[in-house]
């Protein structure tokens, strides 16, 4: 068997050397031919595009890219350092190609291969090598390289700080003191970057400081993620020995504030305040006159007044170095005043807590609380927690008033909270049945006891009662009923309620119905001349009540009226039927009551004349035609489109006449409409209605329908249609002058 290899023979197209059939990959593929055979096996695989090496970001995106081309299926992998790759989250294949959705520098350096493995065949082939230039950068502390501890660190001696920021490429870096860059090339230090070195030689004093470092590259930049304290002492620097701290001090109390530095030889000392004037013995600010500068330093105010409050700066000066300045402040004790408290209202059993904020104040005030002129224990089942009144299984003789009391250099605050134990309502009178009186007020009795006073509420019904004109619930719970009604009659309950808990009771009412007419008599009616008529009246009563009628004057009915069980009946009404009568209904019980009723015989309004549909000419006069009649005599009333024409207040283009007839003059187009003429007496009111059409100047037609008697005008809207042996006029006008008259016959 003969084995060849090629490499880069590409662009060569399939041939048969001999027995040998060769086929020119694009990469090194392996070839097998058998020597003296007819048949021979190629690699028909073919990479179309092969990974190529290439720079990436750490944490950035990347891909590989691979394609291939086969005549059968072909499965694609890759290697890394000849092992195969797994897909993970970070690294997967996409396609035939490999993606990395997160580049490491760990995970992702050494070589890639694209492999291509035909599954019919079995045969593979690799891909050119491929591989990352991973650009990076780490952040790391800056640490003391020599020597080897802190505690060696001596002045005059070597100081080697190295920086651990580490990248590929490598970085610059850049030093920095006190946050103030380190330029390269000066006496007193080196750099090297190379070692990420910083040399300070011969380290003293004046290197003292913060040390940190920063670096870059094609990544980016970091600064170290922990700096290094360079303390080199100096014995002619002045270092702190005691620093002045804050004070609060009470008015007219004394402060003192002490400060001490040493150094060789002694150093100096000094006292600023706020506006930076010097406090010495022998010159005091004005509003200083009472402050003492000790020999040791220490600065004491007497009798401090709020305009000395303010920052004391106390200043150290040594031979060499800079100067040391404190600062300490003086504070003027001060308290505010303390919230109120709501009343508070808890169940017996229960347990509770009642927090009391301290007021505002300098220094902050201390909290404690005290029940009948007693500080109150950290423990127990009343107590003080922190700032909190705790009551635990409340009892009722833990009710009453409690004190929170505030409390600092600048006096003393306090507030009571009035604390009430709530206990379930007992009965002092319960709603009982009832009888009331129609019209007249009632009375339901709910009264209770408990600690909080309860609260009372009715319902009627099932149905809450609101306080209204006829409902009003007194402070002690009694529901009372203002003009008692016959619906009222029904079941009434009260619930009272705490807190604590609630009783309720129920009560029936029944109505006494007084005796009362259902509904009374209208006082003044009418009834229509020769006509049948009739009056009704009816009542109620506890008991059914008698009715009867009888005339105002005494005189018996006349034979054609009758009284029928509260109706009086007009079989035919006459002018003598007119005038006053009493309805008079009656029972054991309530004795009687009378109903007065005037009767007036009338003759109801008919109309002689009614208004028609009316067709008229802008400009012209329009005429409306109504009049009635009946007994007493109607009055005319007009309604033109929708309002009532006041007679009054017509103007000069509307009158209506004695007749009641309407006259409109100079009509124009918005006195289009329906006209509607009302009539009417102290009896009854009738109406009648008809349209006005105000038609323009212009060409028009006007039609005449009808045939015998009374014909109409009317505007020709829609064409004329008429039967055989009728007769239509046509007229055509302009203006109001007939133009032409044609009379057809069809």
């Amino acid at each position: 068997k003969l084995t060849l290899a090629t490499d880069g023979f590409s662009g060569i197209k399939n041939r048969t050397w001999g027995r040998v059939r060769w086929l020119t990959p694009v990469i090194p593929a392996l070839w097998e031919a058998e020597a003296g055979g007819s048949r021979g096996t190629q690699t028909a695989i073919v990479f179309i595009k092969q990974p190529s090496s290439q720079d990436a970001l750490q944490g950035r995106r990347a891909l590989l890219r691979c394609e291939v081309e086969a005549p059968g299926p072909v499965h694609v992998y890759w290697l890394l350092d000849g092992a195969p790759v797994q897909d993970t989250e970070r690294r997967f294949a996409q396609g035939s190609s490999l993606s990395f959705a997160a580049v490491d520098r760990l995970q992702d350096s050494g070589t890639f291969q694209c492999v291509a493995r035909d599954d019919v065949t079995g045969e593979e082939a690799l891909s050119a090598n491929a591989s990352f230039n991973i650009k990076w950068i780490e952040a790391g502390p800056v640490v003391l390289k020599h020597p080897a501890s802190e505690a060696e660190i001596q002045p005059q001696t070597q100081v080697t700080l190295r920086c651990h920021i580490d990248g590929h490429p490598r970085p610059t870096y850049q030093w920095f003191r006190d946050g103030t860059p380190l330029s390269d090339g000066q006496s007193n230090h080196t750099v090297s970057s190379k070692e990420r070195n910083l040399t300070l030689r011969p380290a003293g004093p004046e290197h003292s400081g913060l040390y940190s470092c920063c670096a870059h590259n094609a990544f980016g930049q970091a600064c170290s993620s922990q700096n290094f304290t360079l303390s080199i002492a100096d014995e002619s620097f002045a270092r702190v020995v005691l620093a002045p701290q804050d004070v609060v001090v009470a008015r007219n109390e004394e402060a003192m504030f002490h400060c001490q530095f040493s150094a060789q030889p002694p150093p100096s000392l000094q006292w600023l305040f706020e506006d930076e004037t010097p406090i010495t013995n022998r010159s005091r600010p004005p509003h200083l006159r009472r402050a003492t500068v000790f020999a040791n330093g220490s600065l004491l105010l007497t009798q401090v007044r709020p305009r000395n409050a303010g920052i004391y700066r106390c200043i150290g000066q040594g031979q060499r170095g800079p100067p040391i300045i404190l600062e300490a402040t003086l504070h003027l004790a001060e308290i505010e005043d303390m919230p109120l408290f709501e009343p508070r209202v808890f169940t017996a059993g229960s347990e509770e807590r009642v927090t009391c904020l301290p007021p505002k104040g300098l220094p902050e005030p201390s909290v404690w609380w005290e029940h009948a002129g007693v500080r109150l224990p950290t423990h127990g089942r009343v107590y003080q927690k922190g700032h909190e009144l705790v009551l635990a299984n409340i009892a009722e003789s833990d009710a009453g008033v409690y004190t929170c009391h505030a409390a600092n250099l600048a006096g003393q605050r306090r507030q009571d909270v009035n604390i009430t134990v709530a206990t379930v309502p007992s009965w002092l009178k319960k709603p009982q049945d009832s009888q009331l009186e129609e019209g007249k007020p009632g009375y339901l009795d709910c009264q209770t006891q408990a600690t909080p006073k309860p609260t009372v509420v009715w319902y009627r019904n099932q149905m809450l009662i609101s306080e209204d004109s006829r409902f009003e619930v007194f402070k002690n719970g009694t529901l009372r009923i203002n003009n008692v009604e016959v619906y009222d009659g029904t079941w009434y309950r009260c619930v009272s309620s705490t807190p604590a808990g609630s009783i309720e009771a129920q009560a029936r009412v029944q109505v006494l119905e007084k005796l009362k007419f259902t509904p009374p008599p209208q006082p003044q009616q009418c009834m229509e001349f020769d006509k049948e008529a009739t009056v009704p009246c009816s009542a109620t009563g506890r008991e059914k009540p008698t009715i009867k009628w009888e005339r105002a004057d005494g005189s018996s009915l006349p034979e054609w009226v009758t009284d029928n069980a509260g109706t009086l009946h007009f079989a035919r009404v006459t002018r003598d039927d007119a005038g006053n009568y009493t309805c008079i209904a009656s029972n054991g019980p309530q004795g009687q009551i009378r109903a007065h009723v005037q009767l007036t015989v009338a003759v109801f309004i008919t109309f002689k004349v009614e208004p028609e549909r009316t067709t008229v000419y802008q400009g012209h006069t329009a005429l409306l035609q109504c009049e009635a009649q009946g007994d007493p005599k109607p009055l005319i009333q007009w309604k033109g489109k929708d309002r009532i024409l006041d007679p009054t207040k017509l103007g000069p283009r509307m009158h209506i006449f004695q007749n009641g007839s309407l006259v409109i003059h100079d009509v124009a187009p918005e006195d289009s409409g329906r006209y509607t003429c009302i009539a009417g007496n102290s009896c009854n009111i009738k109406h009648t209605e008809a349209p006005l059409y105000v038609v323009g100047m212009g060409w028009g037609g006007v039609c005449c329908t009808g045939s015998g008697g009374p014909r109409r005008l009317s505007p020709c809207t829609q064409p004329l249609c008429t039967e055989h042996g009728t007769e239509a006029i046509f007229v055509a006008a302009v203006g109001i002058r007939p133009s032409h008259h044609a009379a057809a016959q069809s």
